[in-house]
């Protein structure tokens, strides 16, 4: 039997990634993308304790990722990180970063759920 266990974790691990990505770029000033200057920013991330620990996180959901691959099918798999990954994010983004969470995200966010249970069926 499949545990579902192995489709939790990558979604998890690249849902904490992502916060741990917002609060740390929230964290740095002056930021310049531009190409003299953007390999400037790699000392600058990797000092970066949100930003270095999201890399991390991100590279064991990569990990996870991949073992749910060879687990499950790929049209199951994807969907279902993509979409409780928007779920999660929206959701984390509204309390962690109080950005907008109006009528037409939360239908979206409902549509998903739908779309979820529909894949795993």
């Amino acid at each position: 039997m499949q545990s579902y266990l192995t489709l939790i974790i990558p979604v998890v691990t690249a849902f904490t990634a992502q916060i741990f990505f917002k609060k740390g770029i929230s964290s740095i000033k002056n930021l310049d993308f531009s190409p003299a200057k953007i390999f400037f920013l790699v000392p600058q991330i990797l000092k970066n304790i949100w930003l270095a620990s999201g890399i991390l996180i991100f590279g064991i959901s990569f990990l996870s990722y991949i073992f749910a691959l060879s687990q499950f099918q790929l049209s199951v798999v994807y969907p279902i990180l993509v979409s409780a990954g928007i779920i999660l994010i929206s959701l984390a983004s509204k309390f962690m970063f109080k950005e907008s969470l109006g009528f037409f995200k939360i239908a979206g966010i409902i549509f998903i759920i739908s779309g979820i249970f529909l894949l795993a069926s």
